[in-house]
């Protein structure tokens, strides 16, 4: 099988979640099979720390600004275009919007042809104009959506055209290699934080809006007047000051801690008795949600476009309607308190991951896709 020369992109800067995650699996999966991979993003970001920390190549003098910044942007695709040729990148693989534009253009200056791929990952509308349509329909040669539900928006906008009828699923995954040590960074966190015999929950994601944190703290408070509990919030992001004022205005600090960014995330979920996610917007799978099921972890979850591709209402966890703080819970109080509930509830978490979201087949899938893609040119 040839050698694939690829390069990965995304905008993201600080923390850490689902797409940045996907990126970094994706890419050592990719170079384990003989691919080069690499992995451009802007200065600082997180991805390129852990990126180099795999010994992936990387490249970070980026911007990919948000607003319209006329210099960066020319200089971002000018720096792209040289990375593209000095490497002799035949496949630049985009996860973002502002990437996406800038690795686009990059690589159609090109002198040889090359490949462009973009991967969504969230559910926020792509807004149908002239600009999205020339870029999703002519520039970029095949999308990738994480979910069913990304899908969808993407048909409710129309911006792809006929081109939704070439759109490939391919689920985000878990590593099972990356947690031969959570037993032991399971005890490491209780007595870290003291956990004795309290019920925990735990939610993982980046301290944003869109996240719902605000709705886990609500459902925390009325779950903390009914059993002894500790909470937990990993993960970092702009929110967090906002989030520990309403935790202190709720007289909750004793029991609530926003955590930052882990290593040992794994330690955190075999802790726990319930994971409780609750994003508002954008959301389209959940990587953290995939990763407490592979651990046993029944899930509560806000009923979101695409999260019943891996949350089954019942079997696996809860599906509660939108922003429902009350029903989130009852549903996690009758999770916590059963014992049988919580271990029937984990076995068929267990069972549904290794089922479908394993990382052999996100890498499988995606290597397939590319050399597919790179033999009819």
């Amino acid at each position: 099988m040839r050698q694939l020369r690829i390069l990965h992109t995304n905008m993201h800067r600080g923390g850490w979640g689902g797409q940045p995650n996907r990126i970094l699996l994706l890419s050592k999966g990719l170079r384990e099979r003989g691919h080069f991979v690499m992995i451009a993003a802007p200065k600082g970001a997180t991805l390129i720390k852990r990126a180099r920390e795999e010994g992936i190549p990387t490249f970070d003098e980026l911007e990919f600004p948000k607003k319209f910044k006329p210099f960066s942007i020319v200089r971002d695709i000018l720096n792209l275009h040289k990375v593209i040729v000095e490497n002799d990148i035949e496949i630049v693989h985009t996860h973002g919007s502002q990437d996406t534009w800038a690795a686009t253009l990059a690589a159609r200056l090109s002198p040889t042809p090359k490949v462009v791929i973009r991967t969504r990952h969230n559910t926020f509308p792509v807004a149908n104009h002239l600009g999205n349509r020339l870029l999703n329909r002519k520039l970029v040669d095949y999308i990738i959506v994480v979910s069913q539900g990304i899908r969808e928006t993407y048909k409710s906008t129309g911006v792809l055209g006929h081109k939704i009828e070439k759109m490939r699923i391919i689920y985000s995954a878990v590593d099972p290699s990356r947690f031969k040590n959570c037993e032991r960074l399971e005890e490491k966190v209780k007595a870290e934080f003291g956990i004795e015999d309290e019920f925990v929950f735990v939610k993982v994601g980046r301290l944003a809006k869109e996240k719902g944190h605000s709705y886990f703290i609500e459902v925390a408070k009325r779950l903390n007047q009914m059993l002894k509990s500790r909470f937990f919030a990993l993960g970092e992001g702009p929110l967090r000051n906002n989030l520990e004022e309403q935790v202190k205005e709720l007289q909750l600090e004793e029991s609530f801690t926003f955590t930052g960014l882990r290593n040992d995330v794994c330690g955190f979920l075999r802790c726990a008795d319930v994971f409780i996610f609750t994003p508002i917007s954008g959301e389209s799978l959940g990587t953290a949600v995939l990763e407490s099921l592979y651990h046993k972890l029944p899930v509560v979850s806000f009923r979101i476009e695409g999260i019943n591709a891996s949350v089954e209402d019942r079997k696996n966890g809860f599906l509660v309607e939108l922003k429902d703080t009350n029903d989130a819970y009852h549903k996690a109080l009758a999770i916590a308190t059963s014992k049988r509930e919580r271990t029937k509830m984990g076995a068929n978490g267990k069972r549904k991951i290794e089922r479908q979201f394993l990382i052999n087949k996100l890498i499988e899938d995606t290597e397939r896709l590319y050399l597919d893609l790179m033999n009819s040119l």
